[in-house]
């Protein structure tokens, strides 16, 4: 059965997010993507996960754009059937699809997908989070079901700072960032220990 207080917090941040000026969510993206430019698991990786931004999340084009222009192999991810996710290659020539949710994804072959594991950091979109880096996403359980038993890699969620919320239970399942980025701050979950 679905938390309702979860539900009800999913449904306004949702609202809100999607009725966002444009000038508010490129300015508020375009801070998010100098703070990760600033980050030291950033300059270091080699390997790294982004998403195509929908329904006014924030947008990660401009470290794409860098992104291979910097050595660093750029991977998104595909929705599976079973709702699990494969990360695919990408480069600035890659063709893109939209999945059945209208969200962009590489069109290559499935047999280029890479272990989470062997990604240096997976940047995840989010609906709210807290400062322990509890996130809260769409509801699928997506991130989850595809980093459950996956160890190495670093998960950075990417949100707007109103997305704060004082906390959110985690459940078993739920897969704990390690960092969340805002246009205002980096919140890092270690520092809550």
């Amino acid at each position: 059965m679905a938390d309702p207080f979860k539900s009800a917090i999913r449904n306004t941040m949702k609202q809100v997010r999607s009725n966002l000026s444009l000038t508010y969510g490129t300015a508020s993206s375009k801070q998010i993507c100098t703070r990760i430019r600033a980050l030291e698991e950033y300059r270091y990786a080699k390997r790294i996960a982004l998403y195509h931004s929908v329904n006014g999340e924030i947008d990660l084009s401009a470290i794409w754009e860098s992104a291979p222009l910097q050595g660093k192999f750029c991977y998104f991810p595909v929705l599976q059937e079973d709702l699990s996710l494969l990360f695919l290659p990408a480069t600035p020539v890659t063709v893109f699809k939209k999945n059945k949710y209208g969200i962009p994804e590489p069109d290559v072959s499935p047999d280029l997908a890479i272990d989470p594991d062997e990604l240096d950091l997976i940047f995840i979109p989010l609906v709210a989070f807290d400062a322990r880096c509890n996130r809260l996403g769409m509801g699928a359980g997506c991130y989850d079901r595809t980093l459950a038993n996956k160890k190495r890699c670093k998960l950075f969620g990417v949100g707007y700072q109103f997305q704060r919320i004082d906390f959110i239970e985690a459940n078993s399942w739920d897969i704990p960032l390690n960092a969340v980025i805002t246009q205002r701050a980096v919140y890092w979950r270690d520092a809550m220990a």
